[in-house]
C-alpha cells in the first residue's frame, strides 16, 4: 500500500539529524478509514472461527491464546478482549463508515453468541464451535426434544455463567448495541438479551449484590446478611477459606459492571425493572462502604458484612482499584437518579483514596484494616508491608486507572454530567486530543500490509480493539469539525 511506503520513509527521514525533533505529520480522515477497515478486514477473514475470537494469535493465526494459555482451534473466548469485543469493534468501524459489510460481520458474532448462551443465561468464559463438542454444554439453542442439562456428564461447567471480570456483562452490551444498530433486525438477538437480563435479576441477592458464578440460584441467596459494613478488630494474615455462601464481591469491580449494564438495559429499552436493578446495585455499594476513616470498600464481605479472605493473595483490606470503580459507579447512577447519597459516598470515599496515595504518586493495591498501612502480597505468597519482592502475576500497585476518578467526581459534584454512558467503553475514550492525534498517526505508521498490528510474535485482540476506537474516535471528531 502506498500509505504504509510513505510512512515508512517518513519514519526514516525522521530519524535523520536534519529532521530529530521534527513533529509528526497530522493524520488524516482516509489515513484513519483505511488503517480501520484494512485492521477489521485481517481480523474478520483471517483470525474468526464461527463468528468467535480470542485474546491473541501467532503471526500465522495456528496459535491461539485465551486467559490461562493456548485453546483449541473451534473455542471462541468471552472475557474482553475476546468474542464480544471483537464484535463491537466492527458495530465501530459500521458507525464511522456506514459501510453494512460491517454490519453483516458484527451479525455473524451476534449469532456466535447467542448459540452459546447457557441455559442459566449467560455465558462462560469460553465457548465452543464443534457441533459434537458444543453438546457437552448446556446451550440453549441446542437443547431439543427431551434433553436437558442433566443429561451432560462429565463437564462440571456446562451450565456455569460467569460474571467475572466483565464476561457476560460484555457479551450483552455488545448484543444491545446490534440490536440498536441493526434496528431490531433480529428477534433471536433481542429473546437472547431479554432473557439473560431478567435471569440476571432473578440472581441478584437481596442486599443489591451480585454472585460471582451461578448455575441455579444465587449461592447462599436465602441467608440474611447483616445491613451494614464493619471493621472486624483483627483479622488473619494466613490464608482462611471462607466457610460458607454468601459472599459479597466487589473484586475486579463487578457492581460497577453489573449496574453500568442494567442502565445501559434501561436507556435501551426503558423497563423500570432494569433500573430498579441499577438501583439496587448502588444500595449495596452504599451498605458496603466501610466505615471512616477508611471510606473505601472492600473486595469481597461474608454475611456480617466484613472484609474476608478471597484467594490466597487477596487478603481482607481496603482496596484502591475497586473503590475508584465504585465512585464512577456512584457518579453515573447520580446522573440517572439525583441522589445525595450517592455523590455524598463518592467524596467521603475520594477523601479516603486521596490520602492513601503512595509517595510516588501511585497507590498500593491493599491497604490494612484499622492502620491504613499500605499492604502487598510478596513472591512467596505471604502478607508484607514491604513493596519489594511482589507477587508478579497480580498486580500490587496502581495508579492510571484511578487518577481520573477525582476530577470526574468534582465535575459531578458542580452538577455536570460527566459519565460515560455508552454501551461499550474504550481506553481511548480518555485520551486528549493531541494523544488521541498521536495515537492514531502511531497506529497509522505501524501498520503492516495486511492490517495487522503485531506485538512481538503475537497479534493482540486488544491491540486491534483499542486501535479500532481511537480511529472511529479520531473519524468521528474530524467529521464533526466546521469546514474552514
Amino acid at each position: 500500500m502506498l500509505r504504509h511506503i510513505a510512512s515508512a520513509l517518513f519514519v526514516a527521514l525522521s530519524c535523520g539529524t536534519a529532521l530529530a525533533g521534527a513533529p509528526q505529520p497530522q493524520p488524516t480522515v482516509a489515513e484513519a478509514r483505511e488503517a480501520v477497515e484494512a485492521a477489521g478486514a485481517y481480523f474478520r477473514d483471517h483470525l474468526g472461527v464461527a463468528g468467535t475470537y480470542v485474546w491473541k494469535y501467532s503471526l500465522d493465526g495456528q496459535k491461539r491464546v485465551g486467559e490461562g494459555g493456548t485453546v483449541p482451534a473451534s473455542v471462541g473466548w468471552v472475557q474482553p478482549p475476546g468474542t464480544p469485543a471483537v464484535g463491537a469493534a466492527f458495530l465501530r468501524i459500521f458507525e464511522v463508515t456506514g459501510d453494512k459489510q460491517w454490519l453483516q460481520s458484527a451479525q455473524v458474532v451476534a449469532t456466535a453468541l447467542v448459540k452459546t448462551q447457557l441455559e442459566s443465561g449467560g455465558w462462560f468464559y469460553k465457548i465452543e464451535t464443534d457441533p459434537q463438542k458444543a453438546a457437552t454444554w448446556c446451550y440453549r439453542a441446542l437443547k431439543v426434544g427431551g434433553n436437558t442439562c442433566r443429561d451432560i456428564k462429565d463437564n462440571p461447567q456446562r451450565n456455569e455463567t460467569v460474571l467475572d471480570d466483565n464476561n457476560t456483562q460484555s457479551v450483552l452490551n455488545f448484543l444491545m448495541w446490534f440490536d440498536l444498530a441493526s434496528g431490531g433486525s433480529d428477534p433471536d438477538v433481542r429473546s437472547c438479551i431479554d432473557r439473560a437480563l431478567h435471569r440476571l435479576m432473578r440472581v441478584q441477592y437481596p442486599n443489591g449484590a451480585f454472585p460471582v458464578f451461578f448455575k441455579g440460584a444465587a449461592p447462599g441467596a436465602d441467608v440474611k446478611a447483616a445491613a451494614k459494613a464493619s471493621i472486624p478488630a483483627s483479622w488473619s494474615h494466613e490464608w482462611q477459606k471462607p466457610d460458607r455462601p454468601p459472599y459479597f464481591i466487589i473484586n475486579d469491580n463487578l457492581p460497577r459492571d453489573m449496574g453500568r449494564l442494567f442502565l445501559n438495559a434501561y436507556r435501551t429499552y426503558h423497563d423500570p425493572a432494569y433500573l430498579k436493578a441499577a438501583e439496587k446495585v448502588g444500595d449495596f455499594l452504599l451498605a458496603a462502604q466501610l466505615p471512616a476513616p477508611q471510606q473505601g470498600w472492600a473486595q469481597g464481605y461474608d454475611r456480617s458484612m466484613q472484609p474476608v479472605w478471597g484467594r490466597r493473595f487477596e487478603p481482607p483490606a481496603v482496596v484502591s482499584r475497586e473503590t475508584a470503580g465504585n465512585i464512577d459507579y456512584l457518579i453515573e447512577l447520580n446522573e440517572q437518579n439525583r441522589d445525595a447519597r450517592l455523590l455524598h459516598a463518592a467524596t467521603t470515599a475520594a477523601t479516603w483514596l486521596q490520602a492513601a496515595r503512595l509517595s510516588d504518586g501511585s497507590w498500593a493495591r491493599f491497604y490494612e484494616l484499622n492502620t491504613n498501612r499500605p499492604l502487598y502480597i510478596d513472591e512467596g505468597g505471604q502478607v508484607t508491608f514491604d513493596d519489594m519482592d511482589l507477587l508478579k502475576h497480580y498486580g500490587m500497585k496502581t495508579g492510571a486507572e484511578i487518577e481520573p476518578v477525582f476530577a470526574r467526581l468534582e465535575s459531578a459534584t458542580r452538577g455536570q454530567r460527566v459519565s460515560r454512558q455508552r454501551l461499550w467503553i474504550s481506553a481511548a475514550d480518555e485520551l486528549s486530543t493531541g494523544e488521541l492525534n498521536s495515537k492514531v498517526r502511531q497506529l497509522v505508521d505501524s501498520q503492516d500490509t495486511q492490517g495487522r498490528w503485531v506485538e512481538g510474535r503475537f497479534i493482540e485482540g486488544e491491540d486491534f480493539v483499542e486501535g479500532v476506537f481511537a480511529l472511529a474516535r479520531f473519524i468521528s471528531a474530524q467529521a464533526s469539525e466546521p469546514a474552514k
